[in-house]
């Protein structure tokens, strides 16, 4: 082979291990070794309604802390984290009894591939934090987690995203699986996303928000968290097991895989439940066929031998609920 030639290929094969290198970073870390989330439905504990997506005037909402909180308790939620940009609020006194207010944070850190930067949620950040925005993206994730915030990646789909960016880092539950604030543009839903997550293998779990800047949004999705008691630490938790489900409107009152590999559904009265796994086909629909809906659903997968399921009910209205994925 001809020296220059020589050269050259091996500035190529370089840069792509360089490449291949950034694209990896953190990949490992994001797989969780243990066998499967903790099944809410399957634990005894309390549910509670929560917010986990918010923004205030300290930021780019359109009303300050206390009004946003009052919102959300007139509408029944037990939970609310404030997530204003690059910035935690002092919510202390804001915690009864019956309402949780969490401290917690949007952050921006640059991606590794050149695309927009990553809009990652810490939730249970404690107030106050310096952000540093100088620090890379991998190394501003691991701060926040060392301060106890519990880290999600929002809306992917919106930010326009690919598997590129979202396995560039590493460290985070779960993702949006729905987010309300991105309706406008209509990129609100991220199924694919974590699909293909899950596919790799890639143990995430799904929220849903509402995203709130506007007054009017307030309480457009949530997230049904099942806790011991409502405290910080136990909601936290919560998360970090991903003990909970997504919903924009239905109720999931269990969900499970038998001995026998059937998944079984309950819910409130829906049009459709669709069971996702991963493979060729990816799954099971079942639709109503009278006004009455749906309320349950069994689906034998004995003979796809999945590696992860989980279900999606949609009401007559279009609102759907997410479960988490069952692992095999």
């Amino acid at each position: 082979m001809k020296r220059r030639i020589f050269f050259k290929l091996a500035g190529i094969s370089a840069l792509s291990a360089m490449v291949q290198n950034v694209f990896a970073y953190g990949t490992k870390n994001s797989v969780i070794d243990s066998n499967s989330m903790t099944n809410p439905f399957r634990i005894k504990g309390n549910w509670y309604k929560a917010a986990l997506h918010v923004h205030t005037t300290t930021s780019d909402g359109d009303v300050d802390v206390p009004t946003r909180l009052q919102q959300y308790r007139e509408k029944g939620f037990d939970v609310v984290a404030i997530t204003d940009h690059r910035q935690t609020n002092d919510l202390s006194g804001y915690t009864t009894r019956k309402f949780l207010a969490i401290s917690s944070i949007e952050f921006h850190p640059e991606t590794y591939s050149g695309a927009p930067t990553h809009h990652l949620l810490g939730i249970g950040l404690p107030h106050p934090y310096k952000y540093n925005n100088s620090l890379p993206a991998q190394e501003m994730i691991d701060d926040i987690k060392s301060k106890g915030a519990k880290v999600f990646y929002a809306h992917p789909y919106w930010t326009g995203h690919t598997f590129v960016e979202m396995t560039e880092v590493s460290g985070y539950l779960g993702l949006e699986v729905y987010n309300d604030g991105c309706e406008s543009t209509n990129s609100a839903e991220s199924q694919i996303y974590w699909d293909q997550m899950l596919n790799k293998g890639y143990r995430l779990s799904g929220l849903a928000t509402d995203d709130v800047h506007r007054s009017e949004k307030v309480g457009k999705a949530w997230t049904m968290i099942k806790a011991d008691k409502l405290n910080e630490k136990s909601i936290l938790d919560a998360l970090e097991n991903g003990c909970f489900y997504a919903s924009k409107g239905p109720e999931i009152e269990d969900f499970f895989v038998d001995e026998n590999m059937k998944v079984n559904i309950k819910c409130s009265p829906v049009h459709k439940i669709a069971f996702r796994i991963n493979g060729a086909g990816n799954g099971r629909v079942f639709l109503s066929n009278d006004s009455q809906g749906l309320s349950s659903a069994e689906w034998d997968m004995s003979k796809k031998k999945p590696k992860w399921v989980r279900c999606e009910v949609i009401d007559k209205d279009g609102n759907s609920a997410w479960t988490n994925p069952i692992f095999m």
